[in-house]
């Protein structure tokens, strides 16, 4: 009988323990939520393409860069990288990873983020560190080398903070015009407040960490087209991925298909039916709505999802083009891009999305037979064929498929007519420019020296 007592009074002792367990848990939330997505582009014989678009990065002026001196660190931190993202041809461009925090109460943290098989090239708020740098400290070469980006000291105000004067801190960094970049800030996560030497202030305030960088891995997913571009075949290398879309914009008409699963022991045929496609405003209204539906079952946040499927829904959900959107997996997503948070937060979700463009053949033929014209044509000629070629609706990938379609042309004067149509079809329309070019931030002078020449072949093997 007392055994029983006893029993029962322990149970009960350790019930009140783990509800007081959970209620101090409660009152001391801390999480940290990332989306991001890796861009790759793929001929129809699964190759993939090492690419460097010749449209520019269409980030806003304040965002800080590689391709700026110094990194906009003024000078004090010789962030190397002379030649910038420009002069980096790489297989994966890691496109806007954000980390999201939310803390019930004001608290520090510092945040590294390793790039191994990459670099990163741009990021906000100020980063205290970034690396690889440049160093005359042998002692201090071998980190010097590694491939990452720090903020330590972050503060994550208080939920209390008022989001109207917050908003009105960081409302001082938008410009005119619409830009993708601030749709990720419309979330519930905590504001930020970092130190940044490049502020007038002193301290930058933000509603996320963002950072971009190049990949010199390859994409985990392969995409094979058949020549009649109706068979579609989808081979996963190493890990298997879930919830892929299918998606084909042409002409403003879309179609897309759902495939819920994808690994290494499973190819998945995907048959790509002409009847399907519908109006691209029906379609893309669809595909946003279950897109952000699978993103939230990964872990994100509801507003964050939409803020997501918001930040590329000009460029995933409006570019003519075949290609494929998939969730990549936690496990690889922690191997390519280990994150270290300290303190470490109660619960990180990490959700990353694969974006695999398909040059298809016919596309390929068509700036094939662009090219020809352009290099017999005479001034009119060569304008018809520019318009020909900006009517291909390729955008920054016409850098890709041009090297893709010169692989099988090697004729020097053929290759020069090509590369001369690309960079002028990728130029102003009527006008305007297919993307805002990178800038510098405002108090930093960009000047390349010799000694930064000399320094880049010391990490040329990175």
């Amino acid at each position: 009988m007392k055994m029983k007592l006893f029993c029962g009074m322990a149970l009960v002792a350790l019930a009140v323990s783990l509800r007081l367990f959970a209620s101090s848990n409660a009152k001391d939330q801390f999480v940290a939520h990332e989306w991001g997505t890796f861009t790759s582009v793929q001929s129809a014989d699964g190759i993939q393409i090492e690419w460097n678009p010749l449209i520019k990065t269409d980030l806003p002026e304040f965002v800080y860069s590689r391709n700026v001196a110094q990194g906009g660190f003024g000078g004090r931190y010789p962030v190397f990288n002379p030649f910038g993202k420009d002069a980096m041809p790489s297989f994966v461009r890691m496109e806007t990873p954000v980390i999201y925090f939310y803390s019930d109460k004001e608290r520090t943290a510092n945040v590294r983020v390793h790039f191994p098989m990459g670099r990163i090239t741009e990021w906000y708020p100020q980063a205290t560190r970034l690396g690889p740098y440049a160093t005359t400290n042998k002692a201090e070469a071998k980190e010097a080398n590694r491939s990452l980006i720090e903020w330590t000291g972050v503060k994550i105000l208080s939920r209390d903070t008022k989001e109207t004067s917050a908003d009105k801190l960081i409302r001082g960094n938008n410009e005119k015009g619409e830009n993708h970049y601030y749709a990720a800030r419309e979330t519930d996560a905590n504001f930020l407040r970092v130190s940044s030497p490049h502020a007038s202030s002193g301290v930058e305030y933000e509603r996320d960490l963002f950072y971009r960088g190049v990949g010199f891995l390859k994409a985990p997913l392969t995409l094979t087209l058949q020549g009649n571009e109706n068979d579609l075949q989808l081979s996963a290398m190493a890990e298997s991925f879930t919830d892929l879309f299918v998606l084909t914009i042409r002409n403003g008409m879309a179609r897309y298909q759902y495939v819920d699963r994808v690994t290494p022991r499973d190819s998945r045929a995907v048959k790509l039916d002409a009847k399907a496609f519908a109006p691209l405003s029906e379609v893309r209204e669809k595909i946003m709505r279950e897109m952000a539906a699978a993103l939230v079952t990964q872990g994100l946040y509801e507003k964050e999802a939409q803020a997501m499927v918001n930040t590329w829904k000009d460029q995933w959900f409006d570019e003519e083009g075949t290609r494929v959107l998939y969730l990549l997996s936690r496990d690889w997503t922690d191997k390519t891009l280990p994150l270290e948070i300290a303190p470490r937060p109660n619960d990180i979700a990490r959700v990353m999305v694969g974006r695999a463009e398909l040059i298809v053949p016919s596309v390929e033929r068509a700036l094939s037979q662009q090219v020809t014209i352009y290099s017999e044509g005479d001034d009119d000629v060569k304008l018809q064929a520019i318009n020909e070629v900006r009517a291909l609706g390729l955008g920054r990938f016409i850098e890709p498929a041009t090297r893709k379609m010169l692989g099988k042309n090697p004729n020097q004067k053929f290759a020069q007519a090509a590369w001369k149509l690309a960079q002028e079809a990728s130029q102003s329309v009527e006008g305007k420019t297919p993307a805002v070019t990178e800038k510098r931030p405002r108090a930093v002078t960009a000047r390349v020296t010799a000694q930064d020449v000399q320094t880049a072949f010391a990490f040329s093997s990175f």
